[in-house]
């Protein structure tokens, strides 16, 4: 009875331990990008589901999917139609694959702030929230970036497009928007 006791202790301790959010890094996620995320993000606000549809509601805000896209393998041939697996994103998402690496090559980097001051016409008022999948980098990455570029508004929603869809809410395919190709 005791050893039973013990074991359900270790495996309780262990559950808690595989569910608690790692700690927040210095710099970006360089790889395992599908991991636990902290549960912070200095300089930026934190949303739940609820919290995002209400400042969603309230507009002045640019949703952004840092989830990254599939691309057409390499090789393949022209004259076959790529397929990608689709994609469902909270309606009026701009989906920007790629800006959630731990490192961008110059030309991304420079393409993604041309992105955000699009998306934002200009306006560093704006609120911008990130998202993707829970326990994903990527979006955690792309919002500790644009903090980085002076944006002084940033959100990011860990629980993305799943926690939207356990909460109630709707999505929407949706189609990504690749960076440059790279040499």
């Amino acid at each position: 009875m005791r050893t039973m006791r013990l074991v359900a202790g270790l495996m309780a301790s262990l559950l808690v331990a595989a569910a608690s959010p790692a700690p927040e890094p210095e710099g970006y996620r360089m790889q395992d990008f599908k991991a636990p995320t902290p549960a912070t993000l200095k300089g930026a606000i934190v949303l739940d589901a609820d919290a995002l549809h209400t400042v969603i509601e309230r507009g002045r805000v640019v949703l952004i999917d840092a989830m990254a896209a599939p691309r057409k393998p390499k090789g393949s041939a022209p004259e076959i139609p790529w397929m990608p697996p689709p994609r469902l994103d909270i309606p009026g998402s701009l989906w920007l694959a790629d800006i959630g690496l731990g490192t961008l090559p110059p030309g991304v980097d420079t393409w993604f702030r041309h992105q955000l001051a699009n998306a934002t016409m200009g306006d560093k008022g704006k609120l911008l929230v990130f998202y993707c999948l829970p326990n994903c980098w990527m979006s955690w990455n792309a919002a500790k970036r644009a903090l980085s570029y002076g944006y002084p508004h940033v959100a990011w929603f860990p629980g993305g497009t799943e926690a939207w869809k356990a909460a109630g809410y709707r999505l929407v395919p949706n189609q990504p928007v690749f960076p440059p190709e790279q040499p």
